[in-house]
């Protein structure tokens, strides 16, 4: 009877060693998977932070217009930061929400223009300053709302699913 015990253990170790690189690999790519989706949830992390800034700086701004902008140190120089926050936003949200801010800005020039008219009487309009007003406040109590999408945490907002 030839001597097969060496093929067997050979046949053996081959399939021990296919197994352990198997478990071995499948560990590798489960933590692979892993360490991605920590990135991800970083990088989710990273972008609510950044979206969140720019909510705040825009309150900000709206409570500059309609709380100091009648103070006598006023100056539309003080809302410049802001509008520079604004025009670098389109790289954190929806073109829907830019479309917003861009309407948002565009509110804010007619108030400083009305406001500035202020000094000048024959120019100055009553109606215009305070409609600019109303709109500034409008969309300061519409900001929450408008926000809510894209600064929500859907995956802790909303029900699971089974």
């Amino acid at each position: 009877m030839p001597n097969i015990l060496g093929p067997i253990a050979t046949l053996a170790a081959a399939v021990a060693a296919s197994l352990i690189t198997w478990r071995f690999s499948s560990q590798q790519a489960r933590s692979a998977k892993q360490q991605a989706d920590t990135a991800l949830d970083q990088l989710r992390y990273n972008l609510f932070e950044k979206r969140y800034a720019i909510y705040k700086d825009l309150q900000q701004l709206l409570k500059l217009l309609l709380n100091e902008s009648h103070n006598e140190g006023f100056s539309a120089f003080d809302v410049a930061q802001h509008y520079l926050v604004m025009d670098e936003a389109i790289f954190f949200f929806s073109p829907e929400t830019c479309s917003w801010l861009a309407s948002l800005q565009k509110d804010c020039q007619e108030f400083l223009e009305a406001l500035a008219s202020r000094n000048t009487p024959t120019e100055y309009s009553p109606t215009a300053y305070s409609s600019s007003q109303r709109k500034l406040l409008e969309h300061f109590k519409a900001m929450p709302e408008r926000f809510r999408e894209e600064l929500g945490f859907r995956q802790l907002t909303q029900p699971l699913r089974s």
